[in-house]
């Protein structure tokens, strides 16, 4: 099973505990004193709003290592459905109401180009 980029044995089923996942994240990148910017747009590109992640929030992390471990190029990354919805539940538990609007936000059928500086 996949969740966020990251692959965990099939014996785990689909029960992976966000614990596990927020353990490979963090071990996967360094996301301190960076800014995570949001783009949202509807499918014929139209840009809807820019969205700032909160720094030290696990969606910030999570969208640092997206961006850096993808293999998509240019100074913005279009962000998967899958990612956005996983990077959005583990944020609600975790990170409650600092992400509380973001995740709302995410749980939504828009996409998102994601970049960070």
């Amino acid at each position: 099973m996949f969740i966020c980029g990251y692959h965990f044995p099939a014996d785990m089923g689909n029960d992976v505990s966000f614990d596990k996942v927020i353990e490979k994240v963090e071990d996967g990148v360094d996301a301190k004193g960076k800014t995570v910017t949001l783009t949202s747009e509807t499918k014929e590109g139209t840009i809807i709003e820019e969205l700032v992640v909160p720094e030290g929030t696990f969606a910030h992390t999570a969208f640092v290592d997206y961006f850096e471990s993808s293999e998509i190029e240019g100074d913005t990354k279009m962000i998967y459905y899958t990612n956005k919805y996983q990077i959005s539940e583990i944020s609600k538990s975790v990170d409650k109401e600092i992400t509380k609007d973001l995740c709302k936000k995410l749980d939504d059928m828009n996409l998102y180009r994601v970049k960070v500086a």
